[in-house]
């Protein structure tokens, strides 16, 4: 059987810091420092960003004016939860920028979909907030109406056509996941995540899945072995009892989030199931316990996506928007619950 391969991860539509990196020779990371006068860029390299993102029209020449409606710019960070893993490493990214620019940050948690998106419509939000970065985008609304909205926003956490906004590509990652699970040698594949707190999958999760499908069924093997469990501490627990209680048991799990996937490996080993000999786990993200468990996982850059996200709030604010997502990549770490010759 050929090896199977994840997407083309593609950029498209007008110029954005990955054009300016391209351009430039450098990484998109390193064009959202020059960009906010980070440090870490030396004197050379940042006038050449800054050459090039006005040539191209991303910047105002020089000497031109640009809306700044506050010296010290005020930005809401709407999120589910800051004690997550993820959130809380994004808006750690956030903070890496914004600290610098004394940007007076406010967090706001709305636990639901559709809570974030009462956020939104508050009509005191333009009032409060010259701008506003979502963490990440909610399900219960769409690219086209946060543009509508009278204040600049922002997405860190999705990667949204037509928005200004980052993260990496969720359906090459599930791609990835289970090209790499079916490339050595693995058949009863199931895929585990959760529902947020409206009872339905993130986008992220959402897509995972589509990945997952699309994987499967390029191989010719049954996609519709997907598990979903409420969010919360037990979605682990929940997940993997699950998979003990049903009538077959899957010889690979692809699951959603690294934090999900541990808890799950420990429920697993007490049951007496031998990983990664009866079955392979891989996860998403390259928590900090993926690597204290030997969790293979697809990593993706967490933090920096919490920069420029910051980077991309700071533009737009000060009348620099550009309707650009820009996808960041993700790499494959192998360990132990996949394979047992990891040394």
């Amino acid at each position: 059987m050929d090896k199977l391969t994840g997407m083309d991860e593609e950029a498209s539509g007008p110029v954005g810091m990955a054009e300016i990196a391209a351009l430039a020779g450098v990484a998109v990371s390193t064009v959202s420092r020059a960009l906010s006068g980070a440090a870490g860029v030396s004197a050379p390299r940042r006038a050449k960003i800054l050459d090039i993102a006005r040539s191209t029209g991303y910047l105002a020449p020089s000497g031109g004016t640009r809306r700044r409606p506050h010296d010290n710019p005020r930005i809401a960070v709407i999120l589910p939860e800051s004690d997550r893993w993820v959130f809380g490493s994004i808006l750690a990214g956030l903070h890496d920028i914004l600290t610098d620019e004394d940007a007076h940050l406010t967090v706001l948690q709305g636990l639901s979909s559709s809570q974030r998106v009462r956020m939104l419509r508050s009509a005191d939000l333009p009032r409060r907030f010259d701008g506003v970065v979502l963490v990440p985008m909610p399900r219960a609304t769409t690219g086209r109406r946060l543009a509508a909205l009278p204040v600049p926003v922002v997405v860190a956490g999705t990667a949204v056509d037509g928005i200004a906004s980052v993260g990496v590509d969720d359906l090459a990652v599930g791609q990835k996941a289970v090209n790499y699970l079916i490339n050595t040698g693995r058949r009863r594949i199931a895929y585990a995540a959760y529902a947020d707190h409206d009872g339905t999958p993130g986008i992220a999760s959402q897509n995972r899945a589509r990945g997952f499908e699309l994987s499967m069924e390029r191989a010719g093997l049954d996609p519709t072995w997907q598990l979903k469990v409420p969010f919360g501490p037990d979605s682990g627990r929940l997940a993997a009892e699950r998979l003990l209680e049903g009538d077959h048991f899957p010889d690979a799990v692809f699951v959603t989030s690294d934090e999900m996937a541990a808890s799950m490996m420990t429920v697993l080993r007490r049951a007496g199931v031998k990983i990664p000999d009866d079955i392979a786990v891989i996860g998403v993200d390259d928590h900090p316990i993926a690597d204290m468990v030997g969790l293979t996982t697809l990593a993706q850059p967490v933090r920096e996506q919490g920069r420029v996200g910051a980077t991309l709030a700071l533009h737009a604010i000060h009348g620099n928007a550009q309707p650009n997502a820009i996808v960041l990549p993700t790499r494959l770490i192998v360990r132990e619950s996949t394979s047992r010759d990891v040394s």
